[in-house]
């Protein structure tokens, strides 16, 4: 993918076109995070008649719908763009109060976020051209940690510097595999949340391909967000997205089962499928070793695995260097510790999915989202 991206030639898009955009932002507790975020959105590089804010409070207990009313009233003939407050009685997970918020929608096009991000300006102004092609039902943005202070949250950032790459190359092969829940838009005529998903993300991009319509991706629109701080956490947030993602490929496994173009037969079931029985891969080789109970086809395949690690390990950080901005801290960040750095983070992830998988088939997950705490209320951007 990565080389892929590399050939791939800008994208000619009209900054002209400019349609209407109602951005819904789900909210549950966030007293500490929304007044900053409703700025941020006020704030955008995108004609004020041309988009709304919507949030939902989704029957917070602090004083978050309180504070949305509060700065409605006083931003009111201000030339901001339109705020409205949908509040549904309960709390019903994440993909419930999407719906809930499409319902009130304007615009054509819906635009979901979260409260505890935070946009770059030309989001809307990068995003909203891709739509003049009627083909395209979706378009997702690029995730940029807003923390990237620590070994954690450090290798955190490299991941999504990857996940960049391969997302450009996805896109210009076929679709991208699937958008940020904290940052995508698309076509409201064509979903219809699943309110039993976790990952409802992902599970709207399969939907939106099964209609035949491509789902791009945009990396000038850029969304900030604080990673995980904490082991801890980072185990909690990504067990979450690891069930909802083993529940949404089940529950599509049909469509992927019938391998009739590059986004079923190669993209996602890479970026995903096998993502979710890496584990058991791993988990393979020492078993294999006692099979084979033979010291130098082990030594062989240790020496011949370290080398292929190096060797791929070096061009991702080649082709990451072409693809991404990397200011100079991350650059001495990621210099003599990045491989051990790297190891550390896909080890714990290939641990985090083997819980995942344990907590799926004994049933112990819930629909309703909760961000760590460690990535609210962050003074970053």
């Amino acid at each position: 993918m990565g080389l892929v991206a590399i050939r791939q030639k800008p994208k000619d898009k009209d900054p002209r076109f400019q349609p209407f955009i109602s951005i819904v932002v789900p909210a549950y507790n966030e007293e500490v995070s929304i007044e900053k975020r409703i700025h941020n959105l006020y704030n955008l590089d995108y004609p004020r008649q041309n988009y709304e804010v919507i949030i939902v409070d989704s029957g917070s207990t602090d004083g978050t719908a309180r504070l949305v009313e509060r700065i409605n009233e006083k931003c009111k003939g201000k030339n901001r763009p339109p705020l409205s407050l949908v509040s549904e009685e309960r709390r019903n997970g994440k993909a419930s109060a999407i719906n809930t918020g499409k319902r009130y929608a304007k615009g054509d096009i819906v635009l979901v976020t979260d409260a505890n991000c935070v946009f770059d300006r030309d989001v809307l102004k990068e995003i909203a051209p891709h739509f003049k092609n009627a083909a395209v039902g979706a378009v997702g943005g690029k995730y940029a940690v807003a923390n990237p202070g620590s070994l954690l949250t450090s290798a955190t950032q490299f991941y999504w510097d990857l996940e960049q790459i391969i997302r450009t190359g996805e896109a210009a092969l076929d679709s991208a595999c699937l958008f940020h829940g904290e940052l995508n838009a698309w076509r409201k005529d064509l979903l219809v949340l699943d309110p039993t998903m976790l990952s409802e993300d992902l599970d709207m991009c399969i939907s939106i391909r099964k209609m035949g319509y491509k789902i791009e991706y945009e990396p000038k629109a850029i969304v900030y967000e604080a990673a995980p701080t904490t082991v801890e956490e980072q185990i909690r947030q990504r067990k979450r997205t690891s069930i909802g993602t083993i529940k949404s490929l089940l529950k599509n496994l049909s469509y992927e089962l019938r391998p009739k173009d590059l986004y079923r037969s190669l993209i996602l079931p890479s970026h995903k499928s096998l993502v979710m029985l890496s584990p058991f891969m791993l988990l393979a080789i020492p078993l294999l070793y006692l099979v084979a109970m033979d010291f130098d086809i082990v030594l062989l395949h240790l020496v011949v695995s370290l080398i292929v690690f190096a060797l791929t390990f070096g061009l991702l950080m080649r082709v990451r260097t072409l693809m991404t901005i990397v200011d100079d801290e991350r650059k001495t960040r990621f210099s003599l510790s990045a491989a051990l750095k790297m190891t550390y983070y896909v080890a714990l992830n290939e641990y985090i999915v083997l819980i995942a998988w344990k907590d799926f088939i004994s049933h112990n997950y819930s629909v309703l989202w909760d961000k760590a705490e460690s990535t609210r209320g962050t003074d970053f951007k």
